[in-house]
């Protein structure tokens, strides 16, 4: 089983500055994961599809990488609190149904509203998150609905049809 690192999953790595208890949500391949349990970081690691749990599962066996995996939508098998969550979400507009690894929702950003009304429960009182959104989703929305965290831009790159952005938030 192979798994390509996306341009999304790069640039969200090398924009998250880690500390303490580290989630990641929606983990698929596992890269971020893996890579912030080689530098030794305390990693959870959870995802809805079995085969990348069980991709994740192999790769930290064959690493020799102590990383808790666990199958879970969002945070339903999640308990406690994390100082890091990293969260890459699908953010295309469509139906879910369609590829859950990349449609959001009919918005686009479904998905992505879950993760912030549950992730608050889950994240320490000094905890960060640091999540991707893209140019299709509507982040002052998001900004208004989820006004308990402070949003900031920390990171983007453009491409020819939409931009992605990295945005880290902390509970206010």
């Amino acid at each position: 089983m192979y798994y390509r690192v996306e341009e999304d999953t790069l640039l969200l790595l090398d924009n998250t500055n880690p500390r303490g208890k580290v989630l990641e949500v929606g983990a698929g391949s596992g890269y971020i994961s893996l890579e912030l349990a080689k530098r030794g970081f305390d990693v959870t690691a959870t995802d809805i599809d079995e085969d990348a749990i069980s991709h994740m599962e192999y790769v930290s066996k064959m690493e020799k990488l102590n990383i808790r995996i666990v199958k879970s939508d969002l945070f339903e098998n999640i308990e406690g609190e994390f100082d890091t969550i990293i969260f890459n979400p699908p953010y295309l507009p469509g139906n879910i149904t369609q590829d859950i690894a990349i449609y959001g929702g009919i918005m686009g950003q479904e998905v992505v509203e879950r993760f912030l009304e549950q992730a608050y429960d889950h994240l320490s009182k000094n905890g960060t998150i640091y999540v991707i959104f893209s140019s299709y989703n509507d982040i002052e929305k998001l900004r208004k609905k989820f006004y308990f965290y402070s949003f900031k831009e920390i990171a983007r790159k453009n491409f020819f049809f939409h931009s992605i952005y990295v945005y880290r938030l902390e509970k206010k």
